[in-house]
């Protein structure tokens, strides 16, 4: 389990966008979490929303995974294209999906995580 400023075991690289990731996708009576797990045999961290009780719900899955993160095509969204961050639409493959993206080293917006959908939910 992940707190709010909280970040025990993470990998460096989960662990700096973990605040970021947490605040956009927090889901108000639930604890948040990143679970590890394997997607179309590629290990992959999501994260995940757990009610009081246990039961988890997937929420997006981290493009950590260079094979994920290269397929990724981010979509030109109008007047929302210069954005650094937030949602923005994008494609895998012939899936259309959307994508947290953040600001990256250069300044133009880099895929941080897909939102999970139903055949993610499914394959996770």
């Amino acid at each position: 389990m992940c707190g709010s400023v909280s970040a025990i075991s993470l990998e460096p690289g989960d662990r700096r966008s973990w605040p970021y990731l947490r605040e956009r996708l927090r889901v108000p009576g639930r604890m948040m979490a990143l679970m590890r797990g394997l997607l179309g045999g590629v290990e992959v961290a999501a994260v995940v929303a757990v009610t009081p009780e246990g039961a988890v719900t997937p929420l997006a899955v981290l493009t950590t995974a260079a094979e994920i993160a290269q397929e990724i095509e981010l979509s030109p969204s109008g007047e929302d294209d210069a954005a650094t961050e937030g949602l923005r639409p994008a494609r895998i493959g012939d899936y259309d999906v959307e994508v947290l993206v953040e600001a990256g080293p250069d300044g133009r917006p880099r895929p941080l995580a897909v939102l999970v959908t139903p055949w993610i939910e499914q394959h996770l």
